[in-house]
């Protein structure tokens, strides 16, 4: 498959928008009697909470929030597990289109997961998709092109790491920069 363009990026956008308008999903912004504008619906889709950024997490649930505020923003995990010996946390949360969200840490979130298919809509704010290549998301990220193949791509200094099946993206990992 030939890589994204930023124009398809753009048509994916709308396409988005588009299908929250025709679903009948609400747009929080936009009063009952005033129409809905291409602004509403962007803005709507970005308040989505699909943007991974590196070192950080999400915009309303990221690192060093408690599980409390995260359950206070995303709702109760589909999964909770905690082991004994070091009183790790890990939330498990599944998204509409497969994809699932952990939350590891133990009184505060330490990393977040994202593990999904080509499908899913959520990304690093640097644009690394589900589905892309080690060379791809390479591109995105300051460093040298991986060689041979690419089981994963880290970068402690950002906080953030990919790991690859098949030859395509399958989970993004983020974490405090220089942690690890």
């Amino acid at each position: 498959m030939p890589p994204r363009t930023g124009n398809h990026n753009k048509i994916r956008l709308l396409a988005c928008a588009l299908t929250c308008l025709l679903c009948g999903t609400s747009i929080a912004q936009t009063a009952p009697d005033q129409p809905v504008t291409p602004a509403d619906l962007v803005l709507h889709y970005l308040q989505q909470d699909m943007f991974l950024r590196p070192g950080s997490g999400f915009q309303r649930v990221h690192i060093g929030q408690t599980f409390n505020q995260a359950a206070q923003a995303w709702g109760n995990p589909k999964k909770a597990t905690r082991q004994r010996v070091r009183a790790t946390k890990k939330w498990v949360y599944e998204a509409a289109d497969g994809t699932v969200l952990i939350l590891n840490g133990n009184q505060t979130i330490k990393s977040i997961t994202v593990a999904g298919a080509s499908s899913s809509l959520y990304q690093s704010v640097q644009g690394a998709r589900f589905g892309m290549t080690p060379a791809e998301v390479a591109r995105l990220y300051p460093g040298a092109a991986p060689r041979g193949k690419v089981k994963q791509l880290a970068y402690p200094r950002l906080g953030i790491s990919f790991r690859f099946a098949n030859g395509t993206l399958a989970a993004m990992q983020v974490f405090p920069p220089g942690s690890r």
